[in-house]
């Protein structure tokens, strides 16, 4: 009885939105607001003032919310001491990745680790669309590039690098660029955005691009370049192979944007099983950060 109410009470005062810490704990409102008035009987204070449009701490909630956090991080430390203690994954894990990055890296390291843990169950989704974690019921995402700001927790496995890259036919017909400004007197092989990831001056930035092929394909992208179409840009691990067989050879590498992160995500309030932690610990290693 101590405790009940304490993570719904922290959820609110961090968030100052009864809405946003039910979506933050998987809960609704009403629970949320339940719990949150039980414990302000049970504590004889008021620890919100609430009106109806914002949420704001009292000056006792203030204080009492500094305290009670040190006590859920303990909390949180114990039982991850626990759950530390068992060796052997078990029980289901749903994911989502995307498509191209799943199949070929994220869904290799996942079967690796279902054949050396028999008793986890997998429930995989590929897909482009960023699915929901908590709506979709996830245990787990997996995510590319930038981070948006938000209520996730988020575990770094590896990273990735755009190139802009051509093949050594079309170069020697049509020239290397040299500048950015150069590359409006060439063909670009366009995927999903006709907007290009550059670094200049130390700062990274975007510019628009043309061509006379769009495809929201990357491997399609891939054999477009290698058949002399034009240049194109796309993430390290499309073309690799490429670079290193010489069919493709980059371009305007002074320009290369800075690396971005592969992230594992998985919600911020849920504790990380050990079936999840130990895939993570699998995804981080085989993927080489």
């Amino acid at each position: 009885m101590r405790w009940e109410g304490i993570d719904e009470f922290i959820a609110v005062g961090e968030e100052g939105s009864f809405t946003q810490a039910a979506q933050t704990l998987g809960l609704s409102v009403a629970h949320i607001s339940r719990h949150v008035t039980k414990l302000e009987q049970r504590l004889n204070t008021q620890l919100f003032t609430r009106t109806t449009r914002k949420v704001v701490l009292t000056k006792e909630g203030e204080q009492f919310l500094h305290q009670v956090k040190h006590l859920q991080h303990a909390m949180d430390e114990a039982t991850q001491g626990l759950a530390s203690v068992q060796t052997s994954p078990k029980g289901k894990i749903k994911l989502t990745a995307p498509v191209m990055y799943g199949e070929s890296f994220i869904m290799p390291i996942v079967h690796s680790f279902m054949h050396d843990h028999p008793e986890v169950e997998v429930i995989a989704t590929l897909s482009n669309e960023q699915e929901n974690l908590l709506e979709g019921g996830f245990d787990l995402a997996i995510r590319l590039g930038h981070l948006k700001d938000s209520s996730l927790k988020a575990r770094r496995l590896s990273s990735r690098r755009f190139i802009m890259c051509a093949s050594p036919a079309y170069l020697a017909r049509f020239g290397e660029p040299h500048t950015l400004g150069e590359l409006n007197n060439h063909q670009c092989l366009i995927g999903n955005s006709s907007y290009w990831r550059v670094n200049e001056n130390n700062r990274d930035k975007h510019i628009k691009v043309a061509g006379r092929l769009h495809c929201n394909s990357g491997w399609a992208l891939v054999d477009g370049a290698k058949k002399g179409l034009g240049i194109v840009q796309l993430p390290d691990y499309y073309i690799e192979n490429e670079i290193k067989s010489g069919q493709l050879v980059p371009v305007l590498t002074a320009y290369q944007p800075q690396q971005e992160g592969v992230w594992g995500l998985y919600p911020s309030r849920q504790f990380v099983a050990t079936n999840v932690r130990v895939l993570l610990d699998y995804l981080i290693t085989g993927l080489k950060v």
